[in-house]
C-alpha cells in the first residue's frame, strides 16, 4: 500500500497581501514557519519515509521544518512547482480582476477556457502533476510519502483522483496551508482520496504546547 500525503507550503507575505506567486517567491511569515513546524507532527504521526518538495523557496523551507530533526531524505522536484502565472505573478487578485476581467472570470469559473499569458494554462500544470506522480510511483510501490507543493498544483493532484475530474477543479476551496490530503493506492487498484485538507495534526501540536 502506498500513501501519498500532499500538503501546501506555509503562509507567505504575498499570501497575506493576496498576491499571486506562481514561480516567483516571497518569504514565509511567522505564521508560515509555525505551520511548517506543525506539519512536523503529521510527519511523525504518519510515519513519513521520504519528502518530495517543490524547489520554490517557500516549499523548500516548509519541507525542512516538516522534517525537523528526523532522518528523512528531502528530494526537490521541478514538476511540483506552482502553476506559472506569467504576467499575473506579483499582482493582487483585485488588480488582475480590474485589468483582465474576462480572463480572470475564466480562470475561476471555466478553467478549461483560461487563456495563458506568459505562463502556463491548466493543462500544462496538470501534465507536470502527472509526471510527478509517475516519478514518485516509479520509486515507491509502498510506504508513506509526503509531497510539499502549492495551492493550485495540489488541486491538480486531487483532480486526478476525484470522480468529477478537472470539471470540478474549483468546486472545493483551496485547502488550508500545511493541511494534509491523502491519496492511497492498494495493490493494482486506482488511487483513492482518503483525506482532503485535514488539519488534525494542528490540534495535536496545540495540545502539546
Amino acid at each position: 500500500m502506498l500513501n501519498l500525503y500532499i500538503t501546501r507550503h506555509g503562509e507567505t507575505e504575498w499570501n497575506k497581501e493576496g498576491r499571486l506567486q506562481g514561480w516567483q517567491n516571497s518569504p514565509l511569515t511567522e505564521k508560515g514557519i509555525a505551520q511548517g513546524k506543525r506539519l512536523h507532527e503529521a510527519v511523525k504521526r504518519y510515519g513519513i519515509e521520504k519528502i518530495y518538495a517543490s524547489p520554490s523557496t517557500r516549499a523548500m523551507e516548509t519541507a525542512i521544518y516538516a522534517k525537523g530533526n528526523l532522518d528523512i531524505d528531502i528530494e526537490y522536484v521541478e514538476d511540483l512547482k506552482e502553476m506559472n502565472m506569467g504576467d499575473w505573478e506579483g499582482k493582487t487578485l483585485a488588480e488582475i480582476r480590474l485589468n483582465e476581467p474576462d480572463n480572470f472570470k475564466r480562470y475561476w469559473e471555466t478553467p478549461h477556457l483560461f487563456q495563458k499569458n506568459t505562463g502556463e494554462d491548466f493543462e500544462g500544470m496538470l501534465l507536470r502533476v502527472r509526471r510527478a506522480l509517475a516519478y514518485i510511483r516509479a520509486h515507491h510501490e509502498q510506504g508513506n510519502i509526503l509531497v510539499v507543493t502549492h495551492g493550485v498544483t495540489l488541486k491538480g493532484f486531487m483532480s486526478e483522483f476525484s470522480e468529477e475530474g478537472f470539471s470540478a477543479f474549483w468546486k472545493k476551496p483551496v485547502v488550508e496551508q500545511t493541511s494534509i490530503s491523502l491519496v492511497r493506492w492498494v495493490k493494482d487498484e486506482p488511487g483513492k482520496i482518503i483525506l482532503y485538507g485535514d488539519t488534525e495534526h494542528f490540534i495535536e501540536k496545540e495540545t502539546r504546547e
